[in-house]
């Protein structure tokens, strides 16, 4: 009798705490354990698009022993099988992954980044979207404290915020944070008045942390679990040495702050690790369940710092980096299985966070691609993806599926005194078009669609049948 008393008192207890001191930085864990510990939570699916500049070409997205080249469908079983280098970091999700190869975007695509269309489907200029993107379409679906975080990197740019891949319909394209540190305060602070942003946010974590600390003790079992996970993402982003923190040296509450960091990130290897720690701790915490990380965001907007420093649109076209002695195939390779590594980071911090009768990675799908097709200059005909997840069981994973697709030259070629490999591989143009595959994740999120902007498109457009389970 004593243990049900219990249970009723807890209870009693979390439906009530959502609103204290923690506020909104709280709220959604706080609710979620509430409704835990009343017995009617439901996982949210979650989805994490990441996009990359410079086209995924040479077979990158191919595992080793699958011939590129179908006349019919084909969906062989990944088990067994060796993931290319730009793949290689899934590896621990190999069962949880799946290759979609053959999909084809002819009327929407164009060189050097395709901008919204990448995202929508829809033909128009890279500078004005022409209609919504997925991730905001699927952000409506399980809307949080802030329906959709986009995330983007630039390095060498000096800019803080960008527009170009996420839209939220026709004309209303949506911010891009490219800085951590203007992430971070977006999410976990606010920017004072001498910009002293480290510090403001440190001391609303100190404040928020401290008040969730005390709730340990009156909370046990699963509840405790999240609430410990929870914490533990928000404190090791508010500890990365040099991460998250711009160099300071004036304002008021500069006598009381902590020993900053030096610098703040600035190589692309830096920025995508930390805007990929933001987007990890933002999902565990709740405060978003839907993320997109955008390396270029749209268009050949980045540099390779950290890992080339041959210029990026000539990487693009293949030139040989004189420094490292690697071709722009090699450079372009390492890049995306970077990018590749830090999203894993982000599954497998999801993976170690309890949810439910499993982890948050059950209820999660990271969908991996270009933002420009399989080439710099592409038409669009051949866009591979990558899925990792399958969204509490609704998409079926660990396959290579790949519609028919013809291999395509993959010598190189001048153009002037630059090598440019031609288009690797073909989509048939009667493939499923990428709208077809976003179509089939609104169905796996629980908005089924016949079609996402679709309207006019011949090709099938409506969710594949050989991805939902």
């Amino acid at each position: 009798m004593k243990h049900y008393q219990f249970l009723d008192d807890r209870r009693s207890f979390l439906k009530g705490i959502s609103l204290g001191a923690a506020g909104l930085v709280f709220s959604p864990l706080l609710q979620k354990v509430a409704a835990q510990a009343a017995g009617t939570y439901v996982p949210p699916k979650r989805v994490i698009c990441f996009t990359f500049d410079n086209g995924w070409d040479a077979g990158g997205s191919i595992p080793e022993a699958i011939a590129p080249n179908t006349a019919t469908t084909k969906q062989v079983s990944l088990a067994g099988l060796k993931l290319p280098a730009d793949l290689e970091p899934f590896a621990p999700f190999q069962d949880r992954l799946t290759i979609v190869e053959g999909l084809q975007g002819r009327h929407c695509a164009f060189g050097h980044g395709s901008g919204y269309a990448a995202l929508s489907g829809i033909p128009g200029s890279n500078q004005t979207p022409m209609g919504e993107t997925i991730d905001s379409a699927i952000s409506k679906i399980n809307p949080s404290v802030i329906p959709l975080l986009v995330l983007g990197i630039t390095a060498g740019k000096d800019q803080t915020t960008a527009y170009g891949i996420s839209a939220s319909g026709p004309g209303l394209p949506l911010p891009v944070h490219c800085r951590p540190e203007v992430a971070y305060e977006s999410l976990f602070g606010r920017i004072g008045a001498t910009r002293n942003d480290f510090l403001a946010r440190k001391n609303l974590l100190d404040f928020i942390t401290g008040d969730v600390r005390r709730l340990r003790t009156r909370i046990a079992g699963p509840e405790k679990d999240q609430l410990e996970y929870h914490l533990g993402a928000l404190e090791a982003l508010s500890k990365r040495d040099g991460q998250l923190s711009e160099r300071f040296s004036k304002g008021q509450l500069a006598k009381h702050a902590p020993k900053m960091p030096e610098t703040r990130p600035e190589k692309m290897t830096e920025i995508v690790a930390a805007q990929c720690d933001i987007a990890a701790a933002a999902l565990i915490s709740g405060l978003t369940n839907t993320v997109t990380i955008s390396s270029g965001v749209g268009w050949i907007n980045t540099l390779y710092t950290g890992i080339s420093k041959a210029p990026t649109h000539q990487t693009g076209h293949f030139q040989t980096d004189p420094e490292l002695n690697l071709t722009g195939l090699e450079v372009l390779s390492r890049y995306r299985s970077y990018l590749a590594s830090q999203a894993a980071k982000i599954l497998a911090k999801l993976q170690a966070t309890p949810e439910g009768k499993g982890t948050m990675l059950d209820n999660t799908v990271l969908v991996f691609t270009s933002d420009c097709a399989e080439t710099q200059h592409t038409n669009g005909a051949h866009w591979p993806f990558v899925l990792v997840g399958n969204l509490g069981g609704r998409l079926k994973s660990g396959n290579y599926l790949s519609y028919p697709l013809n291999a395509g030259d993959a010598g190189l070629k001048p153009l002037g005194t630059i090598p440019v490999r031609s288009v690797h591989g073909t989509a048939g143009k009667a493939n499923p078009t990428i709208n077809a595959l976003y179509c089939t994740l609104l169905h796996a999120a629980g908005k089924p669609r016949d079609t996402f902007n679709s309207t006019g498109i011949a090709a099938p457009c409506g969710p594949l049948p050989e991805l939902l389970a």
